[in-house]
């Protein structure tokens, strides 16, 4: 089977960080064709504090380095990274960029908030929409839009995150 460029929704056993116990979440997971490399940002929208974590995983959806926990400290403020394994691989942690692999991995994007009263962060509900562009009939790029809600107001508009995916390769005739 084909490795697609399509991002899916999923439920998948993850820790919230590396050495926790896994927990059962939900994930878009954006491809990571082999020979591409990805760029991930985001962007905190609403009034409850919002994290969301990211997971490089094989093609078996299996957990590899790096996982990362991005927050972003008050409203309208940009996420940042507050924890990475290995420690010191985004060294701006306003983005983390990754790639370029020899096999298919996935880019897992799992987000999570905490209402007032609350000590933990709790799992927020995923959306995501997706956009490939070409340059004349050659994959050029891709860009996937997470966007999270926190049961505030249904908008889902609270957590925005996007993973832009650049082919390293052209197709040669």
């Amino acid at each position: 089977m084909a490795f697609s460029i399509e991002p899916f929704s999923k439920t998948l056993e993850l820790p919230l960080f590396s050495g926790q116990q896994p927990q059962e979440v939900a994930a878009v997971l954006v491809p990571l064709p082999k020979n591409t490399t990805a760029t991930v940002f985001g962007q905190r929208i609403a009034l409850w504090p919002q994290r969301f974590s990211t997971y490089l995983l094989d093609s078996n959806e299996l957990v590899v380095n790096p996982q990362a926990i991005w927050d972003a400290p008050t409203e309208s403020s940009s996420f940042s990274i507050t924890g990475i394994v290995p420690s010191g691989f985004a060294p701006d942690t306003r983005v983390l960029s990754v790639g370029p692999f020899t096999s298919e991995r996935y880019i897992a994007v799992v987000c999570s908030h905490k209402r007032v009263g609350q000590s933990d962060y709790t799992s927020s509900a995923p959306q995501h929409s997706f956009k490939s562009f070409d340059i004349k009939g050659q994959n050029a790029m891709s860009f996937t839009m997470v966007n999270a809600e926190d049961g505030g107001d249904s908008d889902f508009h609270d957590t925005v995150v996007g993973v832009a995916v650049t082919y390293t390769t052209k197709r040669r005739n």
